[in-house]
């Protein structure tokens, strides 16, 4: 039986866990938390007045239930508090929109590929004339000029022309919600300026102790950048050593996520332990006396706050940080600390001040791969005796890489949907370089101003990341070297934990009867699969994608689908990964057959030439009229189809379309924003129905 008498941190944690996921499973509107949370306050100190006085075991086993829930309602409580749109003057609730408004710089500033990006706190509005104070917050998206670093620093204080505008749906099925994203971090509303839009008025940053780490790690950022001549080497050292990853290149991101090494880039727990288990290690004959383990434990607790500082104070190194500084505590007092309560404590200080943490794709990963590597990575090291000093090494870090996998590998296959077949490889090789790496990194900027000694540490520096990139390349080169399409739902994610959960215990207890419900769960999870795959054998649709300034039509039969795309989009990788891979690996196409919308489409469609360089697509029995050049080529008599397409501006009357019938016509992504506008201002009078693909989303015909 589970004893929970050593992990009372554990309990009050999963507790106040449970009262946030309940205010999100309710739609984030629970009101009456407060006074939840007062009357379960109230019964645990009448339960306690009763323990107290009677003794019972009944009465003691009661008041510890009702203090279980004074966390559970203050979770409650707390997320229903940090939710920034229940303030009565957020800027979701004004009746009319701004004309301008302030605020100050809140945020890390990103950049991006011609702009920076960060958040803006609002102070006030001013509608009619008139200023008033609001609040929320707005993601500023500002054009960058290349002669300056940045555009705004944190703690900028700005004056705003126009209005924010709320975030937008997704546009395409099954595409990354980043609305959803946005909310998670207490935003709602967006705004891209020009340059002429906005003007900076001072500075008074909201966290002085932030400002001062953001500066220097600016300082240090550019001295990398000044000493490392590639732009590659660079990008990863910044990741790895500061935690930016502004300029870190597309394609080695790529590869080390298809290796399962991205977590050496993200400063994180692993980079926080790196520093502890070395600073341990020195300090190790260092604690005879009690003075000695506090002189110590000083030490140590600088270095890591000192390390969580030039990062930036990022929320991720805040967590590691954390967590450690309370494993110093614990041992420079002697008190036995249980890294299980210790982690609860971590992970409860971190959700009060910010309870959607929760939420955060980071903060899942990091304590669940912490949680795999302290109960699985033990086991998996037992299972083996190995003698040599370096080989038992080599198969310390392979059970690592194993019990995180583990522990993480249902979560990386709901959000990422690909599975890394030689994680084990790289994480063998890759961890121990970055630790060398990172080392290496920190003595080149601590001796950055000694003449020569500088040069060959930021020489030796840079050999070692290419080394380390060059590995990953090696790896991801190599045959099956990774799983992607991979779609699961939460449900199916769920089911997946409860399995590992279910085995686990059963090799634990050795009872036949958690062998049983394991493989419940698994039959469960096969008559899933096999369902969807009937389902998905019957699919047959047609999809307009929403597309920047491009166009594609995906025409999906079963688990096959060809995508009509023009040059734009036949160029551009991301726009296709973005937005249009997630709908066809949620329908179990790995892959579709592009196609150029100039060419013929069979065998599953046909795809006929115009005189006037339009096209008529028939597919399924659908006919539509795609309008690319001004239409010169019109029928006598009334031509039926099914849906008419316009593109890229296509210059057209709209009486001149009364000589076709159609149920529908469509004006894709691919139209400009004041293209689309002026038509429908023409459309109306006419009474042509019209779908706007850029304004509604993607458009779908479902083929019956």
């Amino acid at each position: 039986m589970l004893r929970w008498a050593p992990y009372p941190f554990v309990r009050v944690t999963i507790s106040f866990l449970a009262g946030i996921l309940l205010y999100i499973i309710t739609g984030r509107e629970f009101r009456y938390s407060l006074e939840l949370l007062a009357f379960f306050f109230i019964a645990f100190l009448a339960a306690t007045f009763i323990t107290q006085k009677y003794k019972a075991a009944f009465a003691t086993n009661i008041a510890g239930i009702m203090g279980l829930l004074v966390f559970f309602s203050a979770g409650l409580f707390m997320a229903h508090y940090r939710t920034a749109s229940h303030q009565p003057d957020h800027l979701l609730h004004l009746n009319k929109q701004p004309d301008y408004y302030t605020g100050v710089v809140a945020d890390y500033i990103v950049q991006k590929p011609g702009y920076q990006s960060t958040a803006l706190e609002v102070s006030r509005v001013r509608i009619n004339g008139a200023w008033q104070v609001a609040s929320g917050k707005v993601q500023l998206s500002v054009p960058h000029d290349d002669d300056k670093a940045y555009e705004l620093n944190y703690g900028d204080v700005l004056l705003v022309k126009g209005a924010p505008q709320v975030v937008d749906q997704p546009a395409n099925p099954n595409q990354f919600d980043y609305k959803q994203y946005l909310s998670n971090k207490n935003i709602y509303h967006r705004h891209y300026l020009q340059a002429s839009q906005y003007t900076k008025t001072g500075s008074d940053p909201p966290l002085g102790a932030l400002y001062y780490s953001i500066r220097l790690r600016r300082k240090l950022d550019a001295l990398l950048q000044d000493r490392l001549d590639e732009k590659r080497e660079y990008g990863i050292a910044s990741a790895l050593l500061l935690g930016v990853k502004d300029e870190l290149d597309n394609s080695i991101r790529k590869t080390y996520a298809n290796t399962g090494t991205m977590h050496v880039l993200a400063v994180s727990g692993l980079h926080v332990g790196l520093i502890f288990s070395v600073l341990m290690l020195i300090l190790a004959k260092f604690n005879r006396t009690g003075q000695q383990r506090f002189i110590g434990a000083v030490v140590i607790l600088f270095i890591l706050w000192g390390y969580a500082f030039i990062t930036g104070l990022s929320p991720s190194v805040l967590r590691a940080v954390v967590m450690f500084s309370l494993v110093t505590i614990g041992l420079a007092i002697r008190r036995r600390t249980n890294i299980y309560n210790t982690v609860a404590i971590a992970a409860l200080v971190l959700l009060f001040f910010n309870p959607l943490n929760l939420l955060e794709v980071g903060f899942q990963l990091s304590f669940l791969a912490v949680l795999g590597i302290v109960y699985l990575q033990p086991r998996l090291y037992k299972l083996l005796e190995v003698n040599n000093w370096f080989l038992d090494k080599v198969w310390a870090l392979f059970t690592v890489a194993i019990a995180a996998q583990l522990a993480t590998s249902p979560l990386g296959l709901y959000y990422f949907h690909q599975f890394p077949v030689y994680f084990w490889l790289a994480n063998v090789v890759v961890v121990p370089m970055a630790t060398v790496v990172l080392y290496s990194g920190m003595v080149a900027l601590v001796f950055s101003w000694v003449p020569g000694l500088s040069w060959l540490l930021f020489k030796l520096h840079f050999v070692l990341i290419w080394l380390m990139n060059e590995f990953n390349v090696w790896v991801q080169k190599l045959p099956g070297a990774l799983i992607n399409g991979i779609d699961i739902s939460l449900f199916q994610t769920v089911l997946l934990y409860m399995l590992l959960l279910v085995v686990l215990v059963f090799l634990a207890r050795k009872k036949l009867l958690y062998l049983g419900i394991a493989t419940g769960f698994v039959g469960i999870l096969a008559a899933q699969e096999v369902w969807e795959a009937v389902q998905q054998k019957q699919q047959l649709s047609l999809t307009v994608y929403s597309l920047r300034n491009s166009t594609g039509i995906s025409l999906l039969e079963g688990q096959q689908a060809v995508l009509l795309a023009d040059s734009a989009l036949l160029q551009d990788e991301d726009n296709f990964t973005f937005n249009i891979q997630p709908h066809l690996w949620a329908k179990g196409v790995q892959q579709p057959a592009f196609v150029s919308l100039e060419q013929a489409t069979e065998p599953m469609a046909a795809s006929v030439p115009l005189p006037d360089g339009n096209r008529m697509l028939v597919w399924q029995g659908q006919s539509w009229l795609i309008l690319s050049h001004p239409a010169t080529f019109l029928p006598k008599d009334t031509l039926e189809v099914d849906y008419i397409l316009l593109r890229n501006n296509v210059r057209i009357k709209p009486e001149m379309l009364q000589r076709f019938k159609f149920r529908q016509l469509i004006l894709d992504a691919s139209n400009s924003p004041w293209y689309r506008e002026q038509l429908k201002v023409q459309l109306g009078p006419l009474q042509i129905p019209f779908y706007d693909v850029a304004g509604q989303g993607a458009f779908v015909v479902q083929v019956e």
